[in-house]
């Protein structure tokens, strides 16, 4: 049985942060073989529909109060400005549940600072936009001597990433659930980041000797 990966979704959505991660580890994207896919189920504080800062319209799949983790392969927060002007403090328990069940979690932007704020990020190595601006943000947060200036960084079943770091967290998406074959993947990687994909590759190594 596929398992799933739950996405928050709400109001100012930043829809690239997530969309490359989400596109490449779905069931449903069969362009690439894969070792394994993931049913992607998307989560809001209620079931009510929110619109992106692209200005797409969203309907989650469910509310946050009736989020089962049961088989949950990831949790991933995007980013939003509704972190900064209304703390959702109801995904507390949800991130709980998955820090004691080791299930992973992914933020990116304003995701990192929901787990910052919410002393997620104190004991993992991680990014984010700053270490000042997580500072100024979440005063509580104590993880400054574990602030790594990189795109994206994975630690402790955590991963994080800069707004800009979308395709590096998308890697660590990717790796962390066992989507592709590391071949596979590092080759996926390098051609996003170069912006040119050979599919001729892929062909020639299915076209019989």
């Amino acid at each position: 049985m596929d398992k799933n990966v739950y996405l928050y979704v709400c109001p100012g959505l930043a829809d690239w942060e997530t969309s490359l991660a989400t596109a490449m580890i779905s069931n449903l994207n069969t362009d690439i073989p894969k070792k394994c896919g993931y049913n992607i189920i998307t989560f809001g504080l209620a079931k009510e529909p929110v619109t992106t800062s692209g200005g797409v319209t969203i309907l989650p799949d469910a509310d946050v109060a009736t989020v089962d983790l049961t088989g949950a392969a990831m949790v991933i927060l995007p980013g939003s400005p509704q972190y900064e002007h209304d703390d959702p403090t109801q995904l507390v328990p949800v991130i709980q549940d998955c820090i004691r069940n080791t299930i992973p979690v992914a933020a990116i932007c304003g995701g990192t600072l929901f787990l910052a704020r919410h002393g997620f990020l104190d004991t993992v190595r991680h990014t984010s936009c700053g270490q000042e601006w997580l500072k100024r943000r979440a005063p509580g947060y104590q993880g400054e001597d574990q602030y790594v200036h990189a795109p994206s960084v994975r630690d402790g079943g955590i991963i994080t990433a800069n707004p800009l770091g979308f395709v590096d967290f998308a890697f660590n998406i990717l790796e962390t659930l066992d989507v592709f074959p590391p071949e596979v993947l590092e080759f996926w990687h390098g051609a996003v980041k170069n912006g040119y994909m050979n599919a001729d590759q892929f062909e020639d190594e299915d076209r019989p000797a």
